[in-house]
């Protein structure tokens, strides 16, 4: 009984504990600040099981300060924030933010470390703004990033390694932004990328090596880009149509011959670049009797042929003008642009005024012609010219008639200066004798 008493009186005793605790509890609850107590411009509350806070359009210019630090969304849509700078969040306090939504915020700059040290940040909506630059680092240390929007951006381009390591990236969308051109390797640290939106941006040519990282791809949205269906546009072309990547349709809006034409219902071989030819030298003057050699280089795919012309007419064994002449033909590997390339010399001998004109090399494949001139010269000879004896005396004659009037008139000056000089020296008392020579 002493036992049970002890028992009895110890629980007796813990009730009184119990109820204190009880209360010193609900006084520190009742004392910490509630984190649905949001700036006046949100609204704070659970969604989808997150504490969630919504500021949408509400004129805010920069990241509102007085959020709770457990805020794990928070949406900033509408609103004008010119820009984010470094540590745009973590410096008020949201280390904890696992979704950011700032669609239409009025941005035009995101520093390179605005998104520091959100290490659990799983998505980033900043479609509908004003950003034309996207720094290689803005998300660095977001390795958890599932979900990038970007589209409705002025960007143009992305560079290599446009992106930092986010292995568990899986969604990207750069639709309707104002993209030229992509780096072939932009994407290389996106190797968990499952979907990738491209369409609606000003896209005429694409590799396939820019994918070539992306082992996971499951969708690529490519449509509403102004695809330009030439030789470099052939090979993407093979490997989408083998991919299945796709879901809407390509169609070509370059060149005019196949503007409008699906990418399915044109050849591979109708993916061709119209032929380009240039001369090294335009006009050359040479001397008589010497040598001379033109330098043409043409590029195109399929590879172009080559004509030359000498004033318009074709040269060769099959043309309507012959002369001394020999070609050369070589075909070097593709220039920088993809195209074949075929070189071609003709070489004039022992130059004469026969050989002095207009001399062309045309290059020609299925995709067009092409045209280049050059101009061969001769110097200009002044001749001496020896007269014989009739126009030796008459050019000595000539030369007498005209000394001879030169002395008589100079003869009848000095004599009309002396009369003058005398008429004018009579009234003196002594008068002078003019002495001509």
């Amino acid at each position: 009984m002493g036992a049970g008493g002890s028992r009895v009186v110890a629980g007796a005793g813990g009730a009184p504990l119990l109820l204190l605790l009880l209360l010193l509890l609900l006084l520190a609850g009742l004392a910490a600040p509630d984190w649905t107590d949001c700036p006046k411009a949100c609204r704070c509350k659970w969604t989808s099981g997150k504490k969630t806070a919504l500021c949408p359009s509400a004129d805010l210019t920069t990241v509102p300060a007085a959020l709770d630090p457990d805020m794990q969304v928070l949406d900033l849509s509408g609103n004008k924030i010119p820009n984010l700078p470094p540590a745009a969040f973590s410096s008020v306090g949201l280390l904890n933010l696992q979704r950011i939504f700032l669609k239409g915020a009025g941005l035009r700059e995101v520093h390179r470390d605005a998104f520091r040290d959100l290490r659990i940040l799983i998505e980033v909506d900043l479609a509908d703004n004003d950003i034309a630059v996207l720094h290689q680092d803005t998300f660095a240390g977001n390795e958890r990033l599932r979900v990038v929007c970007l589209s409705n951006n002025p960007l143009s381009e992305l560079r290599s390694y446009q992106f930092p390591p986010l292995p568990h990236l899986r969604t990207l969308d750069f639709g309707h932004c104002h993209l030229e051109h992509i780096d072939e390797e932009a994407l290389t640290h996106l190797a968990a990328l499952e979907s990738v939106n491209l369409k609606g941006n000003r896209l005429s040519h694409l590799s396939e090596r820019v994918f070539a990282p992306l082992t996971k791809m499951k969708t690529l949205a490519l449509d509403g880009n102004p695809w330009s269906c030439d030789c470099r546009l052939r090979s993407f072309r093979q490997w989408l149509l083998a991919s299945k990547l796709y879901s809407m349709a390509l169609a070509c809006e370059e060149p005019a011959s196949l503007s409008g034409r699906l990418w399915e219902d044109v050849a591979p071989t109708d993916f061709a670049c119209a032929a380009t030819v240039e001369l090294h030298d335009r006009t050359i003057q040479q001397e008589a009797g010497g040598n001379v050699t033109f330098h043409c280089r043409a590029a195109g795919d399929p590879e172009p042929e080559i004509t030359w012309y000498f004033n318009g007419r074709p040269v060769g064994a099959n043309g309507s003008q012959a002369f001394g002449a020999d070609t050369v033909y070589s075909i070097d590997q593709e220039d920088g642009q993809g195209l074949l390339q075929k070189w071609s010399n003709i070489s004039v001998y022992n130059v004469s005024d026969s050989e002095a004109g207009e001399y062309g090399c045309q290059a020609r494949n299925l995709r067009g012609t092409a045209l280049a001139r050059a101009t061969l010269t001769l110097p200009v000879v002044v001749t001496a010219t020896t007269l014989s004896k009739a126009e030796s005396w008459l050019l000595w004659a000539g030369l007498a008639t005209g000394g001879v009037s030169a002395v008589v008139a100079l003869l009848v000056t000095v004599v009309c200066s002396c009369c003058f000089c005398g008429a004018r020296r009579g009234r003196k008392r002594h008068r002078r004798k003019c002495n001509l020579k």
